[in-house]
């Protein structure tokens, strides 16, 4: 198996199908997940290149529409809601399926550096997998599990980034399963582990503790003026907890900046029209112009129902969202990830060969597109209008 990293998005596909298990995802030098193959192992069956989202393309065998229903909601859940990164509708799907029984798959912080796929079969751990985790994470062998759950008759609510999700019906194969449903985000693009432990190691420095939990997306200012918080334990196992506003904070910024994302996330297979999983999550920015009566500023998210099989499980959890039909053209304005891959930047490879000599305070600094002044004018406008 041979695939440029300029191709490969880290999904994993490849080390779930390998039989012989001489497939393992490892750090690159820049900082992402990249299959390494043991050839002692290896039989040369081809399996991982026919299941390479990549090579292949992968679509939704629910068969995903070209005009998905498009909705603006959020959670009646007012905890539910503050506590997640825009509308809280993912938990809402989730609970459903827990209380049928189920699980539920999604991204959790293992470490203060390490981001990975769990399964959660209760709503107490569902805490773990709810909000933006903004770091590249290791799916591990998470297909694979799932496709033992579903053997067993299980119900499974998958979530991940389009790409995760094109692994997963890779894995699976091509038929139908009753008891799948799939959540795909609008996905920015995937950023270093690398960049992400540089960060984590400038904190610790600079504080002289130890960073236990990071929450990428603290809406305590508010949704729009969302913040990075980090919770900091110190020697005398007292925690504490920094706040930076997304504007001021290094790494949201570097992120924002599309200094540090994978390289596939410049042309991605998966983030278009029709959408890979049943259902798209993601946020609805331009709420306030669009429909004023669903902002209050504290998280609205933006729902593409790709599948009757998606939609059928919304139905099922209409009670406890508040919600409005909305047009997915004015969804795609305020949020257009919807069908476009995130833009390279132009320096992104030389903020790569500074990476390890230079603090991040720095780069960012040196790599910055500075918004011009006509930009500056717009944006105080939208804020003010909103």
């Amino acid at each position: 198996m041979s695939i440029p990293a300029t191709n490969c998005s880290s999904c994993a596909a490849c080390a779930n199908v390998c039989s012989r298990n001489a497939i393992s995802m490892q750090l690159d030098s820049e900082g992402f997940y990249r299959p390494l193959i043991d050839a002692e192992k290896c039989i040369q069956c081809g399996a991982c290149e026919r299941a390479c989202p990549w090579i292949t393309d992968v679509q939704n065998p629910n068969d995903s529409s070209n005009s998905p229903k498009t909705m603006a909601a959020y959670a009646k859940d007012e905890k539910i809601r503050l506590a997640s990164s825009s509308g809280g509708i993912f938990s809402i799907l989730a609970e459903k399926i827990l209380d049928d029984g189920g699980v539920v798959v999604g991204v959790a912080q293992l470490s203060s550096t390490k981001f990975g796929h769990i399964l959660v079969d209760n709503k107490v751990d569902l805490a773990k997998l709810r909000g933006s985790k903004y770091v590249q994470a290791d799916a591990g062998l998470i297909y694979k599990k799932v496709r033992s759950l579903l053997k067993d008759g299980r119900k499974v609510l998958f979530s991940g980034t389009p790409c995760q999700v094109a692994a997963l019906y890779s894995v699976l194969g091509k038929s139908r399963n009753e008891n799948l449903w799939t959540v795909d985000i609008v996905c920015h693009g995937t950023p270093s582990v690398k960049v992400w432990e540089k960060f984590v190691d400038e904190i610790e420095r600079s504080t002289n503790g130890s960073v236990k939990q990071s929450f990428f997306r603290d809406k305590r200012h508010g949704w729009r003026r969302y913040s990075m918080t980090n919770v900091i334990e110190y020697c005398s196992r007292e925690l504490f907890q920094t706040h930076t506003h997304m504007s001021k904070d290094i790494y949201i910024q570097i992120f924002l900046q599309n200094l540090c994302l994978n390289k596939s996330c410049s042309d991605c297979h998966y983030g278009k029209i029709p959408r890979i999983a049943d259902i798209t999550l993601g946020d609805y920015w331009n709420i306030a112009e669009v429909h004023p009566s669903m902002d209050d500023d504290k998280g609205t998210s933006v729902v593409l129902l790709n599948t009757k099989h998606g939609e059928n499980l919304l139905d099922q959890c209409s009670r406890k969202i508040d919600f409005c039909i909305s047009d997915l053209k004015r969804a795609i304005e305020g949020n257009p990830c919807i069908i476009h891959s995130s833009i390279e930047h132009p320096k992104r490879a030389d903020f790569f060969k500074d990476l390890d000599s230079t603090s991040l305070k720095k780069l960012l600094f040196k790599y910055r597109i500075k918004t011009t002044l006509r930009e500056k004018i717009w944006k105080l406008f939208t804020l003010l209008k909103s």
